[in-house]
């Protein structure tokens, strides 16, 4: 505290660099502005018990208040698959796959974020499953196997609900369906042998893009 206004050294791993990451450091600095540091022992309280104390009742109380929403999407789960192939369809639908611009906002990596199997964009997970000049090439492949109209996709929640809008029967949909996800498996191991193995792509191996490595 200097003159009643709060002071501070940042330590930084890494500076602030996009735009986002700086946004968020003018609000944190804004709610500071607000804090006001008083003198006394510092205490612990929990507001969901009228006299401060914690307590499971207090707690179970306001669970049932709670009014969880639903999902605007939910993937479907096909048991023609394994288990993991599912589960990396999951996560890509939700942007929760470990591609070059997510490792870098959670400061893992340093240095070019370039698509490793094309080079000619930022490794996003939509752009690698879906606009990549790699996936491209598979989604084109795979519609002339199943003989499906051309895939248009902006995203991969498109790619995971072509089966719905195919004209095929129940099952040989959901034949297509374990196609398409089963293509997003192989797509996420090939550009794993480009980024680990240096085996294609246009970036080869890491490079020391990954910190510690």
């Amino acid at each position: 505290m200097v003159d009643d206004q709060i002071c501070s050294t940042w330590e930084w791993s890494r500076a602030p660099r996009s735009g986002s990451e700086l946004e968020e450091l003018r609000q944190l600095l804004l709610l500071c502005q607000g804090v006001v540091l008083e003198g006394g022992t510092d205490t612990v309280g929990w507001e969901l018990d009228g006299v401060g104390g914690f307590s499971v009742s207090s707690l179970k109380d306001r669970l049932k208040d709670v009014r969880f929403a639903v999902p605007n999407y939910t993937i479907t789960w096909n048991n023609w698959v394994p288990g993991k192939v599912g589960i990396l369809a999951w996560r890509a639908e939700l942007n929760r796959v470990p591609v070059l611009s997510i490792l870098y906002k959670r400061n893992i990596i340093d240095g070019s974020l370039d698509c490793p199997a094309c080079g000619e964009s930022e490794e996003t997970t939509e752009h690698f499953f879906v606009s990549c000049g790699l996936a491209q090439e598979v989604w084109q492949a795979i519609t002339l196997w199943c003989k499906v109209p051309y895939i248009f996709a902006f995203s991969v929640r498109d790619i995971l609900d072509l089966y719905k809008f195919t004209k095929f029967p129940r099952r040989k949909a959901k034949y297509f369906h374990a196609v398409c996800l089963v293509s997003i498996w192989c797509l996420w191991k090939a550009r794993n042998d480009m980024v680990f193995n240096g085996l294609g792509g246009h970036g080869g191996k890491s490079g020391g893009r990954y910190k510690g490595a």
